[in-house]
């Protein structure tokens, strides 16, 4: 799968950060609201996000600052992660946003950019998630992906099949045809 330095619509740019970006993406991060839910609740410390961020940058597909256009700022970042090419899969994940966001359809949007071009590569597109983090799983059902593993603790695992698109219609389905179309030919 190649990954692009850059994903976009008219609102949001994802944009692959690097090592320079640490402060401006902290500045976001260290915002003990945003980790409440999450399994590791202390990332908002420096020395967490700092190995959050990290393990991002040396990430294999990077990580992603999402901008929001109309403001030209940074709202939250994302990644691609865990490429499988025998389960012909790749994790959608990492993802916070600036609680200003919560509750509008950024999150939406990100994931449909996301989605979108995954599915040129992938067949099945997964999301781990905190099994108490109930702002995240309700999030990701909204898009269609259904519980594929629980567990008694620790981390749930959501599935979004190609397939499911035809159901759910992001809007991404007859682009995403359409790149398959020219790849086969």
């Amino acid at each position: 799968m190649d990954i692009k330095n850059q994903l976009e619509n008219k609102n949001f740019i994802l944009r692959q950060l690097n090592n320079n970006d640490f402060d401006l993406l902290y500045n976001i991060g260290k915002n003990k609201k945003i980790w409440e839910q999450h399994p590791e609740s202390d990332r908002w410390k420096r020395e967490k996000f700092n190995i959050f961020f990290n393990n991002g940058i040396k990430n294999i597909f990077g990580l992603y600052g999402i901008y929001d256009k109309s403001k030209n700022t940074i709202v939250g970042s994302t990644r691609y992660y865990s490429y499988s090419k025998k389960n012909n899969s790749i994790k959608i994940g990492f993802t916070f946003l600036t609680p200003e966001y919560w509750g509008t359809d950024t999150n939406l949007q990100i994931k449909t950019l996301m989605l979108g071009y995954a599915f040129n590569y992938v067949e099945n597109i997964y999301f781990d998630i905190g099994k108490n983090n109930i702002r995240s799983r309700k999030a990701i059902e909204k898009i269609g992906a259904t519980l594929h593993s629980d567990a008694d603790i620790g981390n749930v695992l959501y599935i979004l099949r190609f397939e499911d698109l035809k159901v759910i219609n992001l809007g991404v389905i007859d682009e995403i045809k359409k790149n398959r179309s020219m790849e086969a030919s």
